[in-house]
């Protein structure tokens, strides 16, 4: 009876503590989401945090090719003649250092090739377009620049008109919601009896917060204007041959042209001539032969007789030594004919492991170096005479004789004609420029996004100081 009994309660208790469990863990589960859930969602704010994010790289990369763009095209590298147009490829704002390699969303560099800045000259103005090609997506945008009243002396962007802009032009700038460093409130107790909508007379009574002074901060933001030299320029002139200078508002373009400025009268060769002459001339001939005794060796003899003279050769006068390096051994050695060792210190070498404290000396090393000088001597000499072997030869006796020759000879033959005459001719035309100059200027500010300093131009440093 009592085995059976126990067996009946431990199933029991059993059963019931397994119940409990599996309350226990559905109850976890409803409270408290579980690790896919989290993943799934911060997935969801990933991606969409991402697609904002990769919009503006996009965005930034076509701001930094502007203001790139804007800084390059100074007033010479400007087009000057109405819808001209100069364009720069990122890969040469590369390679003229304007901007760092830009990359896109994924990390992969941009297009170099197929984006480009290209400035067009108007009228009045100029228009830059940005193009940016990035991993498959490619877009622009229009810039349009100009000296404009608001632009205080430089070229500054042309403002697109809205219509809130007047009123906020006339607004004055509001400053920015100070920061207050709230003490933090304990929280009420709630009474479990107490119904989740209590009456005001039902509430418990709430605990007293003591009064802590509120801390406000304010600060002010570093706005700088930059206003670059502004210059225009009136159009071309006609092409004129009267010369005009350049000054530091004109501008002069020179172009030469070769023009027809008369004729000269001259002979040219049409036709040549042939003229035979003939002449008597004196002739040089052969009448006979003749023997004669010609050179035909020489040798030289000693007569046995001497004579002196004087002669110049370099001889060794004396020695000098020429410091060469510092040597050091366990001996100086010996000196030789060409090398030289003066001893200058000896100590005792104690880091030496298989000797007994080894004297070491060092000493300098000098060579020996021959002096010369050129010396005059008188020296005698043999005299010698030379003598000469002749033969009997054959030769030629020559005698003259006059005889008729033909001569012919070709003449040209002229004829007068007019040869125009051309002149290289200069023409000038020029321009007149008026330029503004330009200026820094820094504005502070508590509205950290002050309309009115950014409507003329004015850009955030970075800089902010507590007031």
């Amino acid at each position: 009876m009592y085995e059976e009994r126990k067996d009946k309660f431990s199933f029991k208790s059993f059963f019931l503590t397994l119940l409990l469990v599996l309350l226990f863990i559905f109850l976890l589960l409803w409270i408290f989401p579980t690790r896919w859930d989290v993943n799934k969602l911060q997935s969801a704010y990933d991606l969409e945090r991402l697609s904002v994010l990769y919009d503006e790289i996009f965005a930034n990369n076509v701001e930094r090719m502007k203001d790139a763009a804007i800084g390059y095209f100074t007033n010479e590298r400007m087009p000057q003649t109405v819808g001209e147009s100069k364009k720069l490829t990122l890969q040469e704002m590369y390679d003229l250092h304007l901007v760092l390699k830009m990359k896109d969303k994924d990390g992969n560099a941009c297009d170099a090739n197929k984006s480009y800045v290209e400035m067009t000259k108007y009228t009045e103005e100029y228009r830059l377009k940005v193009n940016l090609s990035c991993g498959g997506y490619e877009d622009y945008i229009i810039v349009y620049l100009g000296c404009y009243d608001y632009c205080d002396g430089g070229i500054c962007e042309k403002r697109v008109s809205t219509p809130n802009e007047t009123t906020a032009k006339e607004e004055k700038p509001t400053t920015s919601t100070p920061v207050v460093d709230e003490p933090d409130t304990p929280d009420t107790p709630k009474d479990p009896t107490t119904p989740d909508t209590p009456s005001d007379t039902d509430k418990p009574d709430e605990p007293t917060v003591p009064d802590v002074p509120t801390i406000i901060k304010k600060y002010m933001y570093e706005y700088k204007l930059v206003v670059d030299d502004c210059t225009t320029c009136t159009n071309w002139s006609d092409w004129q041959k009267e010369s005009v200078s350049s000054t530091d508002d004109t501008k002069v373009e020179t172009k030469t042209v070769k023009e027809l400025t008369g004729y000269t009268t001259t002979k040219i060769q049409t036709a040549i001539k042939t003229i035979t002459t003939t002449k008597k001339i004196k002739e040089k001939y052969i009448s006979s032969y003749t023997t004669e005794l010609v050179v035909v060796d020489s040798y030289e003899v000693d007569t046995g007789k001497t004579t002196t003279k004087e002669v110049t050769e370099e001889v060794v006068v004396d020695t000098i030594e020429v410091f060469k390096e510092i040597g050091s051994d366990s001996k100086v050695p010996k000196d030789t004919e060409t090398t030289k060792y003066k001893n200058v210190t000896s100590y005792k070498d104690d880091s030496c492991s298989y000797c007994e404290d080894e004297t070491m000396y060092t000493y300098e090393i000098w060579t020996v170096e021959p002096v010369y000088d050129v010396v005059t001597k008188t020296v005698t000499v043999p005299v010698y005479i030379t003598e000469y072997v002749y033969e009997e030869q054959k030769v030629p006796v020559y005698d003259y004789r006059v005889v008729e020759k033909k001569e012919t000879k070709q003449e040209p033959v002229y004829t007068e004609v007019q040869i125009p005459n051309y002149e290289n001719i200069t023409y000038y035309r020029y321009q007149t420029c008026t330029t503004k100059k330009g200026y820094t200027d820094t504005e502070w500010s508590y509205n950290k996004l002050d309309t009115k300093l950014i409507g003329k131009g004015y850009k955030l440093t970075g800089n902010v100081k507590e007031v």
